[in-house]
């Protein structure tokens, strides 16, 4: 399923108290990560009822390798619950030879396919970034700004939950070793569908990695990354709710992180808002791609989020009931659609 590629300051975040109520005043209510509620939609979302003879057809979800039963088992279950969510009517999924099975109207095939999307969510801190085709931004050993050096190359190694500065002392000897591999990784990064697809396999949540981004604008062009290891995951959305910002006029997914989430949060955002450019830039990365990676320049603390950027309604609700429903257990890809007879 394709998702949108927000611009890099297209995050808006909540984080003083007015802040916060102006916020909620774009929408009201929080959705509830039960199977029941994957992901707050408005209301009135659902499509309307498949009537008994209406064409249907069989989506089918394998994964790398056969799921085992549980993996299986969770992963439609994941499924069911976004397709709640999402107000699909008369959908059917089952477990099938290490895979899923999604039945149901053929008008929806499109959404149904979109029930597979894997919903990875990552925060990292952004060490380095370049529009693919243009020079890269220095390197350590070539930056004139010493502490900027010594902020990309800390950066590369692990961090403690919840802490996002990176350390003020000398990095370990290793440390040149793993920077000069990530920085040679990204200099030969081309962003093509291929390399994308390999990069979003390989993305570690503990790791430093390269990664891509597609900027917003219609202008097709793409940004390459470098990233710290993930400092908040997703596991800790608490909610995530499409709405309607007040503000802006666009359409929103307005996320909320529960105490843990809400703690990374603001150590992340309060390490980055004392960096230069772009190292004081946070990436929002789902699926091993960067969504938005937009400016840092304070701590924030309200525990909430907002992601805007090129979003039709039907977008922003599909994303954020991916977001709310968690990732999927075992990533899955679409091997084939059945359309069944008709008539």
């Amino acid at each position: 399923m394709p998702l949108p590629r927000a611009p890099h300051r297209a995050l808006l975040l909540c984080v003083a108290a007015a802040t916060l109520a102006a916020c909620s005043a774009s929408g009201s209510g929080s959705a509830d990560r039960s199977p029941g509620a994957a992901g707050a939609v408005r209301s009135g979302t659902a499509s309307p009822s498949a009537a008994a003879d209406s064409p249907r057809s069989v989506v089918t979800f394998a994964g790398a390798t056969p799921l085992g039963a549980d993996a299986a088992r969770r992963t439609a279950d994941r499924m069911r619950a976004r397709a709640k969510a999402l107000g699909l009517q008369d959908v059917r999924v089952e477990t099938r030879d290490g895979g899923v099975d999604v039945t149901g109207r053929t008008a929806d095939e499109k959404r149904l396919t979109g029930l597979g999307t894997s919903g990875r969510l990552g925060f990292r801190a952004v060490l380095a970034e370049a529009t693919v085709g243009a020079a890269p931004t220095p390197t350590p050993s070539s930056s004139s700004d010493p502490a900027r050096g010594r902020a990309v190359t800390d950066g590369l190694l692990p961090r403690a939950a919840g802490s996002a500065s990176a350390s003020a002392g000398p990095a370990p000897a290793e440390g040149g070793a793993q920077d000069a591999a990530l920085q040679a990784r990204y200099a030969a990064l081309g962003c093509s569908a291929q390399e994308r697809a390999a990069t979003e396999r390989k993305a570690r949540a503990e790791d430093s990695v390269v990664a891509c981004g597609t900027d917003g604008g219609g202008s097709g062009s793409r940004t390459k990354f470098i990233l710290g290891p993930t400092a908040v995951d997703g596991a800790h959305v608490a909610s995530a709710k499409a709405v309607l910002g007040r503000q802006t006029g666009g359409w929103l997914v307005r996320l909320r992180f529960d105490s843990v989430g809400a703690r990374e949060f603001a150590a992340l955002t309060g390490g980055l808002s004392v960096n230069t450019p772009p190292q004081n830039q946070m990436a929002i990365v789902l699926d091993g791609a960067v969504i938005s990676a937009p400016s840092v320049n304070q701590q924030l603390g309200g525990g909430t989020a907002e992601i805007s950027g090129s979003f039709t309604r039907e977008s922003a609700e599909r994303l954020a009931v991916t977001l709310g429903s968690g990732a999927l257990p075992a990533p899955v890809t679409v091997t084939g659609v059945t359309r069944l007879p008709h008539g």
